[in-house]
Order: C-alpha cells, then structure tokens, then sequence
C-alpha cells in the first residue's frame, strides 16, 4: 500500500536528530509522499527539505500561534508579503496553512487574541487566493467561527476542493457541511482513540473520497504507539482503522486517499 500523509511537521525539534535518517527510510512504510506544514519562520529551512526530498511538498501559512501569551503578533504585512512572495517562487508549495482560529488555551484569547486570529485569518485566506492555492485550516473550539469565515470567504476550488479541515474535531453533522461547500476532511491518529466517538460517526458519513489521512506529527500518535513520537509511518493505523468503520479493505482506503491527496495538492 502507498500512503499520502496531507499534514506533519518535520521541522519540529522532535525530529532535531535523526530527520534526514528517518525520512530516508520513509519509503520502506509505504509513505509515497509528505505535505510538511511550515510557518513564517521557518520558509528557508522548509524549502532546504523540500529540495532535499523530491516526495516532501510543503504548506505555508500561520495559524493561530500568531498570538503569543504576551499579546504580540508573530505575523504582519510586511511577513505576509514575504510568505506571498515565497509561495510565488517555490513549485514545491501546493497549500496554504495552516492557518484558522484555536480558542482552545486562554493565552490565545487574551489581549484581543481572538480578534487578531479572526483578522489575519481572514487576510490569509485573500493571501491563498492571490497566490491560487487551496487551504489548510486549523479549528480548535471555534467550529462555528471557522465555519462561517470560510462561507463568507467563498474560496475558489483548483482542482479537488477549495481546502482541507485540518485534524478535523468537530461533530458529523458539521463534517458534512464543509463536503458540501467543496472542503475535505482530513483525518488523524484520533480515529484510534476509543473516545473518538464523534470522529469515528463523521469517518462513517463521509464519503471515502472526501477523506484524508494525515499524521500531524510528531504529534497524534495513534493507538497503538500513543504516548510516542509520530511519523507518517504510522499512517497504516489510520487506513486500518477507516478501512474497519467502513466495512473496505485497507488497500481501498489508501489508494483512494492518496488519489484524492494528489489531486488536491495538484501531484499528478
């Protein structure tokens, strides 16, 4: 089985000492290919990856972090133009994100924490239609602020959907929605977790083809390596677990996944 993993983070500290090691042997895990999710201060280190690796696209954006406990923004014009800039000059790129709206953690909220995601949200998404990429969208308790920000932005669809819903958490009912103004749902290692109740109901009224796998690592580890460092090739327990909530073989979920993976990210 070949695997597509639509989110990770390969430049995060976790992987500081063996990232090249690991990523050279990703291929014998089935991992085909890699979207790695970078943010502002990352682009020249996200690049060096991408050209090392031929399987390694990249996503730029920045997401809620841009509101840090004290109040100050991580983002402005003058980086936002840079991150235009960059996407322009880089084949390699193939999404924006990821980017959205967290209220999950207290610090984000403060000091108009939350206007300020609401703000550079919104003048994000403008930024992915200048540069005519699909998104990438985080959403951690604000369902229905997300929701509707995207409705109102009305993104233009490249190819296989305007965005993908990042780590999606929300309920079913919702899930369905986004199907239904052209979004696919991309799904973590959470499906395993035997609290995953609402996720595992959204797998199961999803469209396999609006489906995609993603491992977000180094973190979201799924059962049965929780509690470890993930990497994309832990995706088959991902495709196990769809495959069961189904009723399909794994080997279906994978291809039909990374077909629609390909499409989305416009690697054909």
């Amino acid at each position: 089985m070949k695997y597509f993993d639509s989110h990770a983070h390969y430049l995060a500290r976790q992987f500081g000492k063996d990232r090249d090691r690991l990523l050279a042997d990703i291929h014998k895990n089935g991992v085909e290919y890699i979207v790695n999710s970078t943010g502002t201060t990352e682009l020249n280190d996200a690049h060096k990856l991408a050209r090392k690796y031929d399987f390694v696209y990249l996503s730029v954006g920045d997401g809620c972090a841009n509101t840090p406990p004290e109040g100050d923004e991580y983002i402005s014009d003058e980086i936002l133009s840079s991150m235009i800039s960059f996407c322009k000059e880089n084949k390699k790129v193939v999404a924006w994100g990821e980017i959205g709206i967290g209220l999950n953690r207290e610090e984000l909220t403060r000091n108009n924490g939350k206007e300020n995601q609401v703000y550079w949200f919104k003048k994000q998404l403008d930024a992915a239609k200048q540069v005519k990429l699909p998104v990438v969208i985080h959403s951690r308790d604000a369902c229905k602020l997300v929701f509707d920000i995207l409705k109102e932005a009305d993104m233009p669809d490249y190819g296989n959907g305007k965005g993908m819903l990042h780590c999606y958490s929300g309920k079913p009912e919702m899930a369905l929605e986004y199907v239904e103004m052209g979004y696919l749902i991309s799904i973590t290692g959470i499906v395993t977790y035997k609290s995953a109740h609402d996720l595992v109901e959204t797998v199961k009224r999803v469209p396999l083809e609006k489906l995609l796998i993603e491992t977000d690592c180094p973190y979201l580890s799924p059962e049965p390596k929780r509690g470890k460092r993930n990497d994309s090739g832990n995706l088959r327990y991902v495709v196990e677990k769809i495959a069961d909530i189904k009723v399909v073989l794994p080997e279906e979920v994978a291809e039909v996944t990374s077909s629609t993976a390909r499409a989305f990210f416009g690697i054909l």
